[in-house]
Order: C-alpha cells, then sequence, then structure tokens
C-alpha cells in the first residue's frame, strides 16, 4: 500500500552558471514534497548527471530496495546512500514522527549550492 514517488537529478545551466536540479528545478525555484504523517513511500531517484550524488534525508531512515537495477544486498537502515552518475535507487521511507520541514540533498555541499536540494513537508493530518 506504499505510495510511489519519483525524483529525478539533473544538471543545467542558467545564464552561463552550472545548476544542479531535483525534478528540473533548484532548491531556490522549488516547492515541498509534500508527505503525510504515518505514511509510507517508495522513491525511485534518478540520476541523470555525470556526477555521482551521496543522497541524504534529513529526520527519517530509509530502506534500500535496489540500485542499478541490482537488489540491495543487506537490509538495513540508512540515511545517506551514494547514487552513481547514470543509475537509480529505490527506497522506502516510513514517515513515522517527526512532522515538519526536512530535506533531501546531496551531501555534496558544492552541489548543494548549485541548487540539489529538496525540501519535504511532513504533514500531520491532526493539525
Amino acid at each position: 500500500s506504499a505510495a510511489t514517488r519519483e525524483l529525478r537529478l539533473a544538471d543545467t545551466s542558467v545564464d552561463g552558471k552550472p545548476v544542479l536540479t531535483i525534478n528540473g528545478k533548484p532548491v531556490w525555484d522549488s516547492t515541498a514534497i509534500d508527505v503525510h504523517l504515518g505514511t509510507t513511500e517508495i522513491w525511485t531517484v534518478h540520476n541523470d548527471t555525470e556526477y555521482d550524488h551521496p543522497m541524504h534525508l534529513h529526520g527519517y531512515f530509509f530502506q534500500m530496495i535496489d540500485r542499478a537495477a541490482k537488489p540491495w544486498a543487506q537490509t538495513e537502515w540508512k540515511d545517506t546512500v551514494n547514487l552513481p552518475r547514470k543509475s537509480n535507487m529505490r527506497f522506502a521511507v516510513h514517515f513515522d514522527e517527526r512532522p515538519g520541514m526536512w530535506m533531501f540533498h546531496c551531501h555534496i555541499l558544492d552541489h548543494v549550492d548549485m541548487g540539489m536540494m529538496a525540501m519535504v513537508h511532513v504533514i500531520d493530518g491532526k493539525h
């Protein structure tokens, strides 16, 4: 019963400057990804760039399903996984507690500065 979500990492340039995006937008032009407290989602993240991106989710742990269509070898809780260039990964995340605004971003700070970050808004249906 888990919802699915697709995220695409890409690169472009704006006014001659390199920009990294999630779903076509750098963080400063994006809107938050809304998720609901108590739900589980399967995220597929596609890396269309020529760079590896160690992707990090604040506030929550996830379990890898596969990377580059190869099953993840062990069941373990992660908050950061390297996504090699031109590949994809799938993971399951349960938004069990801690409503509020969180970040999903590349852990290479230069890549964050170039826009590769998304805000994740965990909505508590009680409020």
